[in-house]
């Protein structure tokens, strides 16, 4: 899977897997045996796709062949946490927290935060770019608060990669998980523990389609090469926010300052009116 390109987090989660089918049978190199394991497991018919074609792989490499299981992948509708919850785990982790809120912010995924370089970083400007997007996704540049910065700025400046910390990417898991366990019990709130690095991405995306309504603004932000994907979030806003009005408070801003300030009141530029004048607006 090196050879052919693979990252090195896909090969690590073939391998996790692989380990715990494993455990379900005495010999990992007997197809029939990898195939009863794999049907006791109790994963989604997703990873049991996925897990499939990499031991078709694995099979490969020792010179042996199946006949494998079919798995239809099922789409399933992501979950959505709110604002507070997110901010929630955020404010668990000191340690994760400039990373937590880089992945709130931005919408990016986990490893592609995970390869940040401070060379990426242009705190000055409040700016990050993903220059190692995966799943076939595009690079990018995308903007961050203040606060934002302000995370980052603690992180030691002795490591290449910020959010990386020197630790390997399962470690961020393991950690995450265990601050997420200490909040969802602390809260009393067990909503937190369908939280993962990737229901991040999702509320970006979700919220973010919901203030504006812009599917090319949302796909730039995401890095989809096209608008299937980012199609899945616009059903999950039109589900969501259904029995929603759709009013708009609308302003009108003459000067430079005036739109910083409906920027920072939660206003979303529509269009120019004119050579001096703009239209922001809110939903109510």
């Amino acid at each position: 899977m090196r050879k052919n390109g693979r990252k090195e987090t896909t090969i690590t989660d073939n391998i996790d897997r692989f380990i715990q089918v494993g455990k379900l049978i005495t010999d990992i190199n007997d197809p029939e045996q990898f195939k009863d394991g794999l049907s006791r497991i109790k994963w989604s018919n997703s990873t049991k796709q996925t897990t499939t074609s990499s031991y078709t792989v694995y099979l490969k490499t020792i010179g042996k062949t199946w006949t494998p299981p079919h798995y239809i992948r099922q789409e399933k509708i992501y979950f959505i946490p709110t604002e507070q919850e997110i901010d929630a785990l955020i404010n668990s982790s000191r340690v994760l927290a400039p990373l937590l809120q880089t992945l709130k912010e931005t919408g990016m995924r986990i490893g592609e935060a995970y390869n940040v370089e401070w060379k990426d970083l242009d705190l000055d400007h409040k700016t990050v770019t993903v220059n190692h997007p995966e799943k076939g996704s595009l690079p990018r540049i995308l903007p961050i608060s203040q606060k934002c910065v302000d995370m980052i700025k603690t992180i030691p400046k002795d490591v290449l990669r910020p959010f990386a910390r020197n630790v390997q990417l399962k470690g961020l898991k393991v950690t995450f998980d265990e601050a997420r366990t200490r909040t969802a019990q602390r809260l009393a709130n067990p909503r937190l523990k369908q939280i993962h690095f990737h229901t991040f991405r999702h509320w970006k995306a979700t919220t973010d389609y919901y203030k504006t309504r812009d599917e090319r603004m949302i796909r730039h932000i995401l890095g989809h090469r096209t608008a299937t994907m980012t199609d899945r979030y616009i059903h999950i806003v039109e589900t969501i926010y259904h029995d929603e009005t759709g009013e708009w408070t609308c302003k009108v801003a003459h000067t430079e300052k005036e739109a910083i300030e409906l920027i920072e009141q939660g206003f979303t530029y529509v269009n120019n009116l004119g050579d001096t004048t703009a239209l922001y607006r809110k939903r109510k």
